[in-house]
């Protein structure tokens, strides 16, 4: 697990740069860089929308890495095939995780959403903040600070081989 958890922040990490850039298509070659201006570009994308919008950062394979800005609570989720690690870049909020999603709905074929999670741990987030959520586990950001709440997501396929021992 320890190992799994390293190599996932290593992958966070490299896929910080790479803000900004657009989802690749089929055709689209893998996108590994993006400047501090893409990063930039992406939040104010994200920040100019009427709703929370992921803007995709890299994504290949099954791994893919987004910001996302939020004005106001969302849906609560849980992934059923993918690990999330999930960073706070800007703002403050309260994010309830574990417990049990409420009225809970199919939001495709392996995601759930819901209204709210019950009987999860809450944390107060602020700029850093940083947490790994395994797949199965329900979080919601239950309030976002005056100034919304800027993040950085990273999915992962849940049990996905890093490297051999």
């Amino acid at each position: 697990m320890r190992s799994i958890f390293l190599v996932a922040v290593a992958l966070s990490t490299a896929a910080l740069p790479a803000l900004g850039q657009t989802a690749p298509t089929a055709a689209s070659p893998t996108i590994l860089y993006g400047s501090p201006a893409d990063l930039a570009a992406a939040v104010a994308r994200a920040k100019s929308l009427p709703n929370m919008v992921p803007q995709f950062l890299v994504a290949f394979g099954g791994y893919s890495a987004r910001i996302e800005f939020r004005r106001v609570p969302t849906p609560a989720s849980l992934h059923e095939k993918d690990d999330e690690l999930l960073e706070v870049i800007e703002g403050s909020g309260t994010i309830v995780v574990g417990g049990t999603l409420k009225d809970s709905a199919r939001r495709d074929a392996s995601n759930l959403n819901g209204s709210g999670v019950e009987g999860g741990q809450s944390y107060e987030v602020t700029k850093g903040s940083f947490f790994l959520f395994p797949a199965g586990v329900p979080h919601y950001f239950a309030k976002q600070g005056s100034e919304g709440l800027t993040i950085i997501t990273v999915h992962v396929p849940h049990g996905a081989e890093f490297a051999k021992k």
